[in-house]
């Protein structure tokens, strides 16, 4: 028998979450002819957190402007026939902190590694203060990035660190000739490195013909360029020492270390180390900074520490910061301006402020904080239906129409008391948080998150109120299913409302494996998954509908039907209120049971 130690593997479960995804492909639908009862068999992907919706609900299409420094237009990278970012269109103000906040293996880094030059998009324009940059090698970039891992040197002082780059930087010196005037020549080493793009493009089997064309003839309009307009032509220079030594101080002073360039690195805290990198990347006087997780290395309460100083630096030098990372608390913290993102596609931008009060869909509202994501109807007059009810709202649907509706955990208020605008349940777990409590209540066979700082036993019945400015609507998204109510039985199953479903389990963790006893065993640890909380996506055509109710996992009512142009698009809701998004070729209609 599993004991019901499990503690450690939750505690640790947001931490591992977001690198690992399940997914477990379905088999094809049999064809079926229109049955009297609908049955949905999904076959569902399952991970401890939320994972991304396919669709983008951002997408930019600002004109150029003074003001932008750079702009990124209809990006694609393909890494090995898979696209791991999809026409990506946004850009970025001057002089902005912007936050790519995402899972891992959403595309935030390969899109900051694309404007740094280390990737090549395989189509787009990265445009930077109007000039396309995509053909410009990074060192001739004027953006720096600071990685994760610091790459200091640790036989050089935190001086010699911050130094190393400007040793050797040089500095071009237009040549000229007796009489003053400059002397220009063709840039040969320009045409050089864009011919071996060419060359690369050529010889690259994963990109499109029509993409190929299009980068090829990029290049080209360069090499012609170059060869019509001769440059003025320079030599270069090394920095005095001088030159050096100013920048050098006034780098560490901007990052808090000024009297210390004489520390060995291997005395300092990894804080220190971080900004010793920030200074090195800094005193090359880039216009944009570029942060790839820059805190990640550091524990969880120097993180925490540390959250503030970026923003602070970025306040002192007032140049464009674009950061990565997965944290949201990171992320709301630091950012003018934060830009989700999920397999590839920009899910929401927006200031921290509107990512968190005005998520656009299920994706944004479930990974930036804990939220309450409930099956809804809009009844129209202000009036939203979901957890068995009528509220009222502020926003406005079609009236019918099927909705999402998000109620974030410290805007429900909980009474002892009852009235005609509350709705009541049992509390079934009650967790202490320090400043407040968090309760799992239960309304029906429905879950509400509460944070709340009014004390209540566990088994009590309260009354909750959710006042209408705090009730989210967002309109359904019909390209996945995404179940955020998930729980893993003590048989390893999934369960979703009252329906289960076998789920390969070792996708929850990589390279791991189901024991004798059943625990999913990693690294020598083992876990007990017994009532672990997950998020459930499912494609509408991974589900099967059929009329042999012998075979169903689940039936239900057709409550919408789309047409696509060569299938339908039915939404199947439960008894549990569950919606299942299908796509079938066949045809029905609304109200079949």
């Amino acid at each position: 028998m599993k004991d019901k130690n499990n503690s450690r593997f939750k505690r640790i479960a947001a931490a591992i979450s977001e690198m690992f995804r399940a997914k477990e492909k379905a088999s094809p639908a049999e064809p079926v002819t229109a049955p009297t009862t609908k049955v949905v068999t999904p076959t569902p992907a399952v991970s401890p957190i939320s994972h991304p919706i396919s669709q983008p609900t951002h997408t930019s299409s600002t004109p150029a402007s003074s003001d932008h420094i750079i702009e990124m237009k209809h990006v694609t990278k393909v890494f090995d026939g898979i696209k791991v970012i999809d026409d990506e269109n946004f850009y970025v103000r001057r002089g902005e902190f912007l936050t790519l906040l995402g899972p891992s293996g959403c595309g935030k880094s390969t899109t900051l590694r694309m404007i740094a030059g280390f990737e090549t998009p395989s189509s787009g324009d990265i445009i930077l203060d109007g000039r396309d940059i995509v053909p410009v090698p990074p060192y001739k970039r004027p953006v720096n990035t600071v990685f994760q891992h610091y790459a200091l040197f640790p036989n050089l002082d935190v001086y010699g660190n911050v130094a190393f780059g400007l040793k050797l930087k040089r500095v071009p010196v237009p040549l000229k000739r007796k009489d003053g005037t400059p002397i220009l020549k063709i840039n040969r080493s320009k045409i050089h490195y864009y011919r071996k793009q060419i060359e690369r493009f050529q010889k690259d089997p994963v990109i499109s013909a029509e993409e190929k064309e299009q980068r090829i003839a990029q290049f080209q309009a360069e090499i012609d360029r170059l060869k019509a307009t001769p440059e003025p032509a320079y030599r270069n220079r090394r920095l005095t020492n001088q030159e050096i030594d100013d920048k050098v101080m006034r780098a560490l002073q901007i990052v808090d270390l000024d009297n210390m360039e004489d520390r060995s690195i291997s005395t300092l805290s990894g804080g220190q180390q971080q900004r010793v990198a920030i200074a090195r990347a800094i005193c090359l006087e880039p216009k944009i900074l570029l942060l790839d997780e820059p805190l990640g290395a550091l524990d969880l309460k120097m993180r925490k520490d540390m959250q503030l100083e970026p923003k602070e630096m970025h306040r002192k030098l007032g140049i464009t910061f674009i950061y990565v990372t997965h944290d949201q608390e990171e992320a709301l913290t630091m950012s003018d301006r934060v830009m989700v993102m999920s397999n590839g596609l920009i899910q929401q931008i927006g200031t921290p402020t509107e990512i968190y009060n005005e998520p656009k869909n299920a994706f944004v509202a479930d990974f930036i904080g804990d939220s309450n994501i409930y099956n809804g109807t809009y009844l129209g007059n202000r009036k939203v239906r979901f957890l068995g009810r009528e509220f009222a709202c502020i926003d406005d649907f079609a009236p019918n129409e099927r909705v999402d509706v998000v109620v974030r955990p410290e805007d429900v208020e909980l009474s002892a008391t009852a009235d005609q605008e509350t709705i009541s349940g049992r509390i079934d777990t009650r967790v202490f948080k320090g400043i407040f409590f968090q309760y799992s209540i239960m309304v029906g066979k429905e879950e509400v998150i509460v944070k709340s700082t009014h004390a209540f036993d566990e088994g009590a019945t309260v009354n909750m109120k959710i006042a209408p400015d705090s009730i989210h609507i967002m309109k359904k998204e019909l390209s996945i299913n995404i179940f955020t109510d998930g729980v893993i039985d003590k048989k390893n199953c999934l369960t979703i409302g009252s329906a289960t479903f076998d789920i390969d389990v070792t996708k929850i963790l990589a390279n791991s494996k189901v024991d004798s006893d059943g625990y999913l065993c990693q690294d020598g640890k083992r876990y007990d998954l017994t009532d672990l909380k997950v998020v459930a996506t499912v494609k509408p055509e991974d589900i099967a509908i059929t009329d042999d109710t012998s075979q169903a996992q689940v039936t239900g009512t057709v409550d919408s039907v789309v047409w696509k142009g060569d299938h339908y698009l039915l939404v199947v809701r439960t008894s549990d209120d569950e919606d299942y998004v299908v796509s079938t070729p066949y045809s029905f209609t609304t109200d079949d049971t």
